[in-house]
């Protein structure tokens, strides 16, 4: 279902033209419908039926599953003779003058497509958002006819992290043009983003290419490379051979892609600011999908061959899986912190140790194996003389991790009940690091906030930072 509250355009009756686009990118039309709810229509470039229509419709529902707010697309399949002309709609020209809107000019416009083998048309329709429309908002600053929005775009993590789903989706079109905010009473704007269908492997009027995704538009230092050396510099795309995958998909990396590496179409500075920590919040969106969840997506696209949906599910998944491998390397992937009782370990004790338990996120997704990784950890408690240091190794199977913090042969410091510090004396700080044993590496530790709780006479968790 996703995003979506019905069926699309009612076709019950005559399907009004509102106004019409025959320039530009993606030409299509606007339309009425009986019920009296407005679409924007658009079409798949000639012989590539699906193909932008598809992709539109599919990243529409892995963003929406991804929490970002999107419009009501929808595959749309519909007869020209139910095609009318609103009273009064006009069409504006490449001369920016207004002349009345006839239906030989929805006609043209249906000409720039392909037919279904029944002889009906196929569009993506996008239903009209609720409420008054604001424009579009961009990826740094802020609105300056909005008083609730005080925090930089540039520096919001929902925008950041939307780099690493961008990526795995292949939107190379994530820029200022293909957002909306909408008026939602009693007071306050509801940020949406539009316009899919340059997408997976769409290029909306072609399938993409291997430059989509790997550099700008205009990419200053590649530029002056080829222009310097009379076009011997060359970049890894260049040259490269490849082919459309099916006309239905376009042309989309699997294995090769990496996410690192990609690039929209357009500078995006919210993503040129992303660091490690907003790429990890990123690719936990992105991991959070399963298999089942990617083929629901892509089942929405109503693509026309069970082998072609195959084909793009399988795809998403191994980009999937390398966006999850890329990005939970650059942190410590550790989630779920809770700090187990005094009374379900057998001791009244919490002077020698505290026990924490947590998931292993990257062992949950398979990255590494228990018997690869172990955990280091440093505890600090300032007001209680505390700097407990150790290492943990896993625990067997993919559930709960287990380690136990202890002084050791160290100082264990002041015994809690000597002293009962409350405020932000009562914080500890915990660091915790993946090692990866095969690979000799330790990834960047993340941190979990704990505060002593002196009615319980233990620690609890306050907060986590990657």
């Amino acid at each position: 279902v996703g995003p979506t509250s019905g069926n699309g355009p009612d076709t019950t009756g005559a399907l009004e033209i509102i106004s019409a686009k025959v320039q530009g990118v993606s030409p299509g039309f606007n339309i009425r419908d009986a019920r009296g709810d407005r679409y924007v229509v658009k079409f798949d470039p000639k012989g590539f039926l699906h193909m932008s229509s598809a992709a539109g419709v599919i990243s529409n529902r892995l963003l929406h599953a991804a929490g970002y707010h999107v419009p009501e697309d929808f595959i749309f399949v519909f007869s020209k003779s139910k095609l009318a002309v609103a009273e009064g709609a006009t069409i504006r020209g490449e001369d920016f003058e207004d002349r009345p809107l006839t239906l030989d000019v929805a006609f043209d416009v249906l000409a720039m497509t392909d037919t279904l083998p029944d002889g009906r048309y196929l569009a993506v329709t996008s239903k009209f958002v609720p409420g008054p429309p604001k424009g579009p908002f961009f990826f740094d600053g802020v609105r300056e006819d909005d008083p609730n929005d005080w925090y930089h775009h540039e520096h919001r993590r929902e925008l950041r992290g939307l780099y690493v789903v961008s990526s795995w989706i292949n939107h190379v079109d994530m820029r200022w043009m293909n957002t909306m905010d909408a008026y939602v009473p009693p007071g306050y704007l509801k940020h949406y983003l539009i316009d899919f269908a340059a997408s997976l492997g769409s290029g909306t009027t072609r399938p993409h290419e291997p430059r989509e995704g790997t550099e700008y538009n205009v990419d200053l230092w590649p530029s002056l490379g080829r222009v310097f050396t009379l076009g011997f510099y060359r970049v890894g795309w260049e040259g490269r051979e490849w082919d459309v995958i099916d006309p239905t998909i376009g042309w989309l990396e699997a294995e090769e892609f990496d996410p690192a590496g990609w690039k929209p179409n357009w500078p995006n500075r919210a993503f040129q600011l992303a660091t490690d920590r907003d790429g990890y919040w990123g690719a936990k969106l992105v991991g959070s999908f399963t298999d089942e969840q990617i083929r629901a997506a892509v089942r929405a696209g109503r693509l026309p061959t069970a082998r072609a949906a195959d084909t793009l599910a399988k795809i998403l998944m191994v980009r999937r899986d390398r966006v999850v491998d890329h990005w939970y390397r650059k942190v410590s992937p550790l989630e779920n912190f809770s700090v187990v009782p005094r009374s379900a370990t057998g001791t009244e004790d919490a002077m020698q140790s505290v026990i924490v338990e947590f998931e292993d996120l990257g062992r949950r997704m398979g990255l590494w194996m228990a018997d690869e990784v172990e955990y280091r950890w440093r505890l600090e408690h300032e007001a209680l003389r505390r700097d407990w240091r150790g290492r943990g190794a896993a625990g067997a199977g993919d559930g709960k991790q287990r380690i136990v913090l202890g002084a050791g042969d160290r100082d264990p410091g002041i015994r809690p009940s000597n002293v009962s510090p409350t405020g932000a004396d009562a914080i500890a700080k915990l660091e915790i690091e993946v090692e990866q044993l095969t690979r000799g590496e330790r990834q960047p530790a993340m941190t979990v906030w704990l505060e002593w709780d002196a009615s319980s006479r233990q620690y609890r968790i306050v907060g986590l930072e990657h």
